[in-house]
Order: structure tokens, then C-alpha cells, then sequence
């Protein structure tokens, strides 16, 4: 078998529409996607995705290094973090954020722009999910206004450390936490999430300066963040390990949860439930309720019922729109 026709295996670190950049070891690889792989009905927005190991024929090279393929085939993946894709006619379509990775690092930013209530909870539930480590990023906290604002701050992001998620407070511009996030980092394939200008990419530039992503600030008009970030890319890091940065993201409507099944994704309502008067009690406005008990009582954060009440809102909502 000649060269040109043997067949590689590698990591995709990023993709684009019918195309992808492969690695394999130090070479990196420009791969088209074979056509027979993006034929037939289909439920995801693209075939192949960052953090996607795939199979790959080499060519006849026509760009400066000679190294380009075909994808011939896309191996199973272990777990996945996706969303569904915007509303259109057709039904329900996933759209895949990154697959095959250790762990979803969600950034977060104390002030500008302000924290999305409730984001964090749906990342994690879908995180949860597909059996991904979680962890938080509470970044700029240089912005807290002083040491009691700081420490009001911190106490509720604490909280999530109850629910086995690590969390990390950060800064870029006193560099605070930073060798806590690298050793987050270390040796993992890490995907960043969160909303423009919380400060994904300067964090990044901060722990590997050799990465060169562009960073934008917050829009005076909006007060959110400009998208600097255009596609999901895997970069590797010193010390070993993948880390993708990744768009801006305003929204998060967990894949493949349905509404009765949100309760299993907080599992901090889990012993509270078990005072409910109902068993299939949905913790909205069944009468004997447990979790809404919890909450009166101070043992359950409202924020954290209000996260799971608004996300069991929008997936009915999804469920309805798509005439399920």
C-alpha cells in the first residue's frame, strides 16, 4: 500500500463546514469530509466536530505542507456536551459543541458583563448528562467593589463545590487563581464555555501566552461581550492536554433532556424531593412539595429552583413548538 493511501487515525481540532484540520502527533492534516458521511437523515447540525477521533485517508497534498485526507470514517464518540440548535421547521436538531472530552470548564465573570442567571445550571445539567467532570471559573474578580462584595460573591459560587464541581476564582489582571486553573488544565481536554467578554480567551493567553487568541472587551451599548471566538478549536497545551476555546454563548438549551428528567441534573433537589407529597412532583405548584419546602425554609437556594423552574419552562416550551 503506497503512502498516499494509508490510512491515519487523529484528533479533530477544528472543523467547518465539509472540512476539518486533523492532528496526529506534531502533524496537523487538512481533511474533507467523505460525502457518503454526510448523506442520509440526520438529527445533528454537522458530521464532525472538535474533539472528534476520526479515521482519515491521506491525498496528494495541494497546499504548502502537502498534508491533506479524506475523512473516511468518524469513531464512536464517549460522551459529547451539545444543545439544541435554533428553532426551525423539521423537528428537534442537535448541535454538537465538542465530543470526546474530560471535563466543561464554565466561565463566568463577576462584572462585566454580568453573570447569566441560570446558565451555569444548564451547562451543568448537561455536563451531567453525558457524564462530563463540571467545573466553574469565577473570573475578574479584581471588579469586586471590596472585601464584602468579594466574599458575598464567592459564597454563592462556594455553592456549586457542594455538587462535586471544582471551582476556581480568577483573575488576568492580578493574576489571581491562575496557577489553580493550570493545574485545572493540566494533562485534561478542557472545553470553555461561557458568555463574550467574561474572558475565556485572555485567561488563556494569560496561562499560555504562546496560544495568541484575540480578546475583545464589552460593548458600552449592551454591556456584553463582542464574539472574538468563531469556531470551537482544541489547542495543545504545555504540560500535555487539549483546550478548546470557544464562541460566545447567550443561550443553552440542554440535548436530549426531557422535562420530567431535569430533576435528575440537580441533584441537590434529590433529598428534598423526597418529601414530596406527589411522586412524579415537578416542584412547581404541586401542593406538598418538598424542594419548594427546602427553598422556604432556607436549606435549598432559590436561584438554584429558579434555574431549574426556567429551564423545565423552556424545554416544555421546546417540546410543544416541535409538537411532542
Amino acid at each position: 500500500m503506497s503512502e498516499g493511501a494509508r490510512q491515519r487515525e487523529g484528533i479533530v481540532i477544528r472543523a467547518g463546514a465539509g472540512h476539518c484540520q486533523v492532528a496526529t502527533g506534531s502533524e496537523s492534516w487538512r481533511c474533507r469530509v467523505r460525502g457518503r458521511l454526510k448523506q442520509g437523515p440526520r438529527q445533528v447540525q454537522t458530521v464532525v466536530v472538535a474533539g472528534d477521533r476520526v479515521r482519515f485517508e491521506a491525498v496528494a497534498g495541494q497546499g504548502p505542507d502537502g498534508r491533506e485526507g479524506v475523512v473516511e470514517e468518524v469513531l464512536p464518540r464517549r460522551n459529547r456536551i451539545s444543545r439544541m440548535a435554533a428553532r426551525r421547521s423539521g423537528g428537534r436538531v442537535e448541535q454538537v459543541l465538542m465530543a470526546n472530552l474530560d471535563q466543561l470548564v464554565v466561565v463566568q465573570s463577576v462584572r462585566e458583563p454580568e453573570p447569566q442567571t441560570g446558565f451555569v445550571d444548564r451547562l451543568l445539567a448537561a455536563a451531567l448528562r453525558f457524564d462530563v467532570a463540571g467545573a466553574v471559573v469565577v473570573n475578574k474578580v479584581d471588579l469586586c467593589r471590596d472585601e464584602a462584595a468579594r466574599a458575598a460573591e464567592l459564597a454563592r459560587w462556594g455553592y456549586y463545590r457542594a455538587l462535586d464541581v471544582a471551582v476556581v476564582p480568577t483573575s488576568v489582571a492580578s493574576r489571581e487563581g491562575l496557577p489553580d486553573l493550570v493545574a485545572l488544565l493540566a494533562g485534561k481536554v478542557s472545553l470553555l464555555l461561557g458568555a463574550s467578554g467574561v474572558g475565556k480567551s485572555s485567561l488563556l493567553n494569560a496561562l499560555y501566552p504562546e496560544l495568541g487568541l484575540r480578546v475583545s472587551g464589552v460593548t458600552d451599548r449592551t454591556g456584553l461581550g463582542r464574539h472574538t471566538t468563531t469556531h470551537t478549536e482544541l489547542h495543545a497545551v504545555t504540560g500535555g492536554g487539549f483546550i478548546a476555546d470557544s464562541p460566545g454563548l447567550r443561550g443553552f438549551d440542554p440535548w436530549d433532556i426531557a422535562p420530567a428528567d431535569i430533576r435528575a441534573y440537580f441533584p441537590d433537589l434529590e433529598a428534598p424531593a423526597l418529601e414530596c407529597r406527589f411522586r412524579g412532583c415537578l416542584h412547581r405548584d404541586e401542593p406538598g412539595c418538598g424542594v419548594k419546602d427546602a427553598v422556604a425554609r432556607g436549606r435549598l437556594p432559590a436561584w438554584r429552583h429558579e434555574a431549574y423552574l426556567a429551564l423545565l419552562r423552556d424545554l416544555e416550551d421546546r417540546e410543544r413548538s416541535a409538537g411532542y
